[in-house]
């Protein structure tokens, strides 16, 4: 399986064009990245105007996440156990659990796909892309916004670092999550999120940029 075909996109403005092309089997290592663009995926549905005023911005972005899907109790169980995931929602998680929880990388693949886990922060970066290189890693790229590096450059890079990584750890069993920003085609920030560091954590009175700093953020 090669590097590129493990990347799923988050540039929305693909992704109608793009999504007729999709084969179940994207990142399979059937082609080559030049002949295979990575799959955008789309910003996730818009909230109800009521809910959409109570978005975080920037500045509490990180204090949120998704939900942490339990892959031992999806195995288990055929219909949904936590309240929160729509029947058809835990049905593709049942499916795939025992996979996931092997460290199927092929199965990491299609949750990604299918569970969108950083579609929200679609609005904050100009692209988010994802990857699985191995079952105890995932690895992240986003391309900055430069409205929003200007604001606040350190506070910017370590919030989506933050929440991108809390995101992806919710979303599957992995250890660590490496986040790395680009501005200009140059590297601007990049940090690895441990589960073991962001255990226990309240995240309300969490410092993003002294939390990034923990986990050997570099900031460029």
């Amino acid at each position: 399986m090669t590097e590129g075909n493990n990347y799923t996109s988050m540039d929305q403005n693909e992704f109608m064009k793009r999504m007729k092309a999709i084969a179940s089997d994207l990142w399979g290592g059937l082609a080559p990245a030049e002949a295979e663009p990575p799959m955008p995926a789309a910003k996730k549905e818009s909230a109800p105007a009521a809910q959409e005023k109570q978005k975080p911005d920037i500045q509490s972005i990180w204090k949120t996440a998704d939900e942490t899907i339990d892959w031992t109790d999806a195995l288990a169980h055929g219909t949904p156990t936590d309240g929160l995931t729509g029947p058809r929602m835990w049905a593709f998680y049942h499916k795939h659990a025992q996979k996931v929880l092997e460290g199927d990388l092929a199965a990491y693949t299609e949750v990604l796909q299918k569970a969108n886990p950083l579609g929200e922060l679609t609005e904050y970066a100009e692209n988010i892309t994802m990857r699985a290189p191995s079952p105890d890693r995932l690895e992240s790229r986003f391309i900055c916004k430069k409205e929003q590096l200007e604001k606040n450059r350190k506070l910017y890079l370590a919030a989506m670092g933050l929440r991108i990584a809390r995101d992806l750890l919710a979303c599957l069993p992995v250890e660590e999550v490496a986040v790395t920003g680009e501005d200009g085609g140059e590297e601007v920030f990049a940090a690895t999120y441990t589960r073991q560091q962001l255990l226990h954590r309240n995240f309300v009175f969490t410092d993003p940029v002294e939390l990034a700093k923990e986990c050997g953020a570099a900031f460029n």
